[in-house]
């Protein structure tokens, strides 16, 4: 016996330190990560929620069990970890107990260590762990990588940790058998019944000496401590911590998930907002630019990573041959958490940290593979943000939020980002649409119906008098498909008589795109906007046909203090055909037999679980059968178009939209129904591909839930043409899937082809107006454009504080900026004026390359730019060589250009604003507000020429010169205003 406890002392005494070092170390280093005060506050403010958590998804293992075998025998090995820790006690009790003079081993845990029902528990818990670890060995050769490759959910993964897991646990089961079996056949074991399999052991050992025994016995009980001692030594080194930190990463994290809002954009723990925008000092942190700047619970979710891949398995982007993999992801910035720990953990501790640890802190967040970045910027931009990985992950990690948080730092601080997210920015900053077009067209839906629509500040007051808000949305204002589908639904609310409102063209974009892009403050202005808007108007019930509008209205606007009962569509539709107040016609051709199936919109289904409704709707069509899709609800695979990426190319791997639609294809329906107008053109532009490729048949169609029931209460043709009709008969605009010539939803701001919903989108000929003008009776006169020798606006940025130049002195876009006057298109967050941000060292060598004056303004500025009272008019553009080169766009007739503004007062430390004009260049940002007139020259600017510097991120387009300046015509409706000057005390949108 006293080998025994020597040799146990000794184990303890060698393993425990080791343990506990490493058990600091992650502390330490989880801790440094910056404060995130709501969520400990999350926790303590609703204890109830906190512990039902923890015993639904950890204890119950709720997420696991989702999928059925493998959850299932990881069920059984988390509750041996749990039940066999009452082995370790009595293992412990047994060896103290020797130390206090107990001559056998037969110690029993107090009040309960006789219980037959904890021996049948201990003995049958482990039994079902062996099995478990018998299935994960069948799982894992399986799927192995060799064999399956990227379809592999353990691709990428640390392989051989999980095997030395699983032998492991295999130590941990035969050596407590082979303990108990000894004790059993000493009669020292506390059970006379129930521990089955340790009771059997015995009786197999039955017929060795008592010495024999006592000695297994003894050796047993050591190999069981000494086995779980180095596995416990092994999980703290390994990707296994997660069996001790995946339950507080649970405790932490969102509440209910973290999907549908986006996490606020947060510095020093504290959330940043426009308003703090003037407080913010130069080191502020906004968004995250290295490891340093992950929250501490950023950095537990990196620790608590299992490796499963079941995010993997299910992501868009990895499933199309993208680079992002959402585990991949996670075990980068984990490696590169742990590699930089010590440089981390040093800072200010006056201990001078190893320098590989220094190079590995100095490493780039985000940069390419030549740059030695730690995320390629192929992988940061390729996410959808339809949140499966979040919906899969078993320990609650979220993905999505590091991702828009890496983006804000990307968008707002380095200017780095696709260059196809201009033409976004511009659209959402000057006219509030994504698309560039006028913000006075959005009632265009709406003509040619044989009801009135209400408008509110036009035909209501206010929508206290009406049951519902109609959200239209950018897509349902100027996208021809979601036209159709805004249509379908008003109409069916006429036929229900259920009373609603719209804004017109009070409305504006939710903000959604520019949020998941990560611009965040683009994001916040089009909020406080609509949010200010909704108020006033006392609105309380909304109904969209827009998952991304509904999510940001029902879980974002909540944080701008505006709570709001918000519904989709199929949920209103629903409620009333089961209410009876819409009915479908039982016969007739909207009654003519066809098959659907269903595409879940993401931000519809997972991020918002509404899954139900639309089906239900599809179920009591007449004529219908319905099929599912094999990837379906909360498995529904994306249609590619959420995380602003409707607005990116896709030019790596196949297309996600194709992916997903040769699956719709696959199931034999005849139509694909949606409830999502970017599903709707992803889908649309996928099928069109299929057909084209012979894969689809010509009558299968993609259509919004809404139309198909619409045809049904009409009694219309339900589909696209039965076999041997050219054409379908009595379908209406309404209820057609495609866009036709003479469309009454066709106007001159109408997105047609699906090709120009993304990222081919140009700002359109017509929408020369700006997002905050007044209505006008008639377009002001256009002039020629400019020469090519006049430089047009770059577009500017969002805070864009005076001291802007002249449109007609500004680099064209169209063109390829050569000269250094012509930054990149928003510059830093933190640029002061005079200066713009140093390029990136270029591949090919300017031939000459002085040296440009910092007073020189940057072509669009940032948000801290000093309004000087003169600027020097920027040299013309050279002839744009190599890749700066940009297509000539076509000539635009331009505006005349406004009246010159008053010569600022010498005194005067800042430029006084110009007038206000009811026109915003067309490229030109909505926030810029005008300076002081140039001085004229005849002669060149002072400033040598400087190299190139290729624009990072601008796409080719036009710019119009500012229109004469009108007085705006009076008007009850809610309009965005532009007449209101902005001092320096007020916040950017305080209009």
């Amino acid at each position: 016996m006293t080998a025994v406890l020597i040799l146990g002392l000794l184990l303890n005494a060698i393993a425990l330190p080791i343990a506990g070092r490493r058990v600091l170390f992650l502390y330490r280093l989880i801790t440094s990560g910056q404060p995130a005060p709501d969520r400990v506050a999350g926790v303590t403010s609703r204890i109830g929620l906190a512990v039902k958590r923890q015993l639904v998804e950890v204890f119950g293992q709720k997420k696991l069990l989702k999928w059925t075998v493998p959850g299932a025998a990881h069920f059984f090995v988390f509750w041996a970890f749990v039940i066999l820790a009452t082995v370790y006690l009595e293992a412990y009790g047994n060896l103290i107990g020797i130390l206090f003079g107990l001559d056998r081993l037969d110690w029993a845990i107090p009040l309960v260590g006789h219980w037959w029902l904890l021996g049948f528990l201990q003995d049958f818990i482990a039994a079902m762990a062996f099995l478990g670890i018998l299935t994960f060995v069948w799982i894992r050769l399986r799927n192995a990588p060799k064999d399956l490759g990227r379809r592999s959910r353990f691709f990428g993964s640390h392989l051989s940790g999980a095997w030395i897991t699983l032998f492991m646990i295999f130590n941990v089961i035969w050596s407590m058998f082979l303990f108990r079996g000894a004790s059993s056949a000493l009669e020292n074991l506390p059970y006379d019944d129930g521990a089955f399999v340790s009771i059997g052991v015995g009786n197999l050992l039955d017929g060795l000496s008592h010495d024999t025994l006592d000695v297994l016995e003894g050796v047993g009980l050591l190999l069981h401590i000494g086995v779980m001692l180095v596995f416990l030594i092994f999980v703290l080194n390994s990707k296994h911590l997660h069996i001790f930190v995946a339950p507080l990463n649970v405790l932490f994290g969102r509440r209910p998930v973290a999907l549908g809002a986006v996490k606020p954009l947060i510095s020093e723990g504290k959330p940043v907002t426009l308003e703090d925008i003037e407080d913010l000092d130069e080191d502020a942190k906004l968004g995250v630019g290295s490891i340093a700047d992950f929250t501490w619970k950023g950095l537990l979710d990196f620790a608590t990573c299992t490796e499963c891949g079941r995010c993997q398995s299910q992501c868009p982007a990895w499933n199309t041959e993208k680079p992002l993999s959402p585990k991949l992801l996670i075990m980068n910035l984990r490696d590169h958490a742990l590699a930089s720990a010590p440089a981390l953990l040093a800072d200010g501790s006056g201990k001078a940290a190893p320098e590989g640890a220094l190079k590995e802190l100095e490493r780039p967040l985000i940069a390419d593979e030549s740059a030695y970045g730690v995320i390629d910027p192929d992988v940061l931009w390729s996410c959808t943000s339809c949140g499966a990985c979040v919906n899969q992950c078993p320990v609650d990690i979220e993905h999505v939020d590091h991702i828009v948080d890496m983006r804000r730092y990307q968008v707002l601080v380095e200017n780095n980002f696709p260059s196809e997210l201009n033409q976004l920015f511009r659209g959402l900053e000057g006219k509030g649409n994504p698309w560039n077009m006028s913000a006075q067209a959005r009632m265009d839906w709406a003509k040619g119906l044989d009801f009135e629509v209400p408008v509110v500040g036009e035909d209501l007051e206010s929508l206290e008098s009406v049951d519902w808000l109609f959200w239209i949305g950018c897509a349902g204002a100027y996208e021809d498909r979601a036209k159709k589908t805004v249509r379908a639904v008003a109409e069916l609310l006429h036929l229900a008589d259920v009373s609603f409102g719209v804004l017109g063209n009070g409305e504006t974009c939710t903000g959604d795109p520019a949020r998941r892009s990560g611009n965040e403050f683009v994001y916040q202005g089009l909020a406080a906007q609509n949010v200010e808007t909704l108020t006033e108007y006392k609105v309380k019930q909304v109904v969209t046909t827009c998952p991304h509008c509904l999510n940001t209205l029902k879980n974002e606007y909540r944080d701008l203090g505006l709570e709001l009962d918000v519904v989709h569509h199929t949920q209103l539709l629903n409620r009333l055909v089961r209410e009876g107040r819409l009915t479908p016609i039982a016969d007739g051709p909207g009654a003519a037999k066809r098959s659907i199936t269903y595409h879940d919109p993401c931000f519809l289904g997972r991020h918002n679980q509404v899954y139900a409704p639309p089906r239900e709707l599809l179920q009591v069509l007449p004529g219908a059968s319905y099929v599912e899709m094999e990837r379906s609800q909360e498995r529904s695979f994306c249609c590619g178009a959420g995380g602003a990426r409707m607005w990116m190319e896709e030019t790596i791997g196949e297309r996600i939209n194709v992916n997903r639609t040769r699956e719709a294809v696959g199931t034999g329906a005849d139509q694909i129904a949606v409830g999502c107008p970017f599903c709707r053109v992803m889908l649309s532009d996928g099928l069109t591909s299929e057909q084209a490729d012979g894969n689809a048949r010509e009558e299968v169609e993609v259509l919004d839930v809404a139309q198909m029931l619409l045809a049904s209460v009409r009694g219309e043709s339900a589909t696209r043409a039965a076999p041997g009709v050219s054409a379908p008969a009595g379908r209406s605009t309404e209820t057609v899937a495609e866009p036709a010539p003479g469309d009454v939803t066709q106007t001159p701001d109408t997105v047609t082809g699906t090709e120009d919903v993304g990222p081919a989108a140009e700002a359109a000929p017509s929408s020369g107006s700006s997002l905050f003008d007044a209505p006008a009776d008639e377009k002001p006169e256009t002039a020629p454009a400019p020469s090519a020798e006049s430089v047009e606006a770059t577009g500017g940025s969002l805070f864009d504080l005076g001291a802007a130049e002249d449109s007609t002195d500004l680099p064209s876009a169209a063109e390829g900026r050569t000269d250094a006057t012509a930054t990149s298109d928003g510059g830093s967050l933190f640029d002061i004026a005079g200066t713009s941000p140093e390029s990136e060292a270029s591949t090919t060598e300017p031939e000459a390359a002085p040296e440009v004056e910092a007073s020189t303004p940057s072509a669009s500025g940032s948000l801290f730019d000093i309004e000087p009272s003169e600027a020097p008019r920027p040299s013309a553009p050279e002839e744009p060589t190599g890749e700066a080169t940009a297509e000539e766009p076509a000539e635009e007739p331009a505006q005349e250009p406004a009246q010159e503004p008053a010569e600022p007062s010498p005194e005067a430390p800042r430029a006084a604003p110009q007038e206000s004009t009811n026109e915003i260049p067309e490229g030109a940002s909505l926030f810029d507000i005008a300076a002081p007139a140039e001085p004229e020259s005849s002669a060149e600017p002072d400033e040598p020429e400087a190299p190139d510097e290729p624009e990072a991120s601008e796409e080719p387009g036009e710019s119009e010169e500012p229109g004469e300046s009108d007085e705006p015509q009076k008007s009850d409706r809610r309009e965005p205003r532009s007449d209101v000057a902005i001092d320096e005390s007020t916040s950017l949108f305080d209009l």
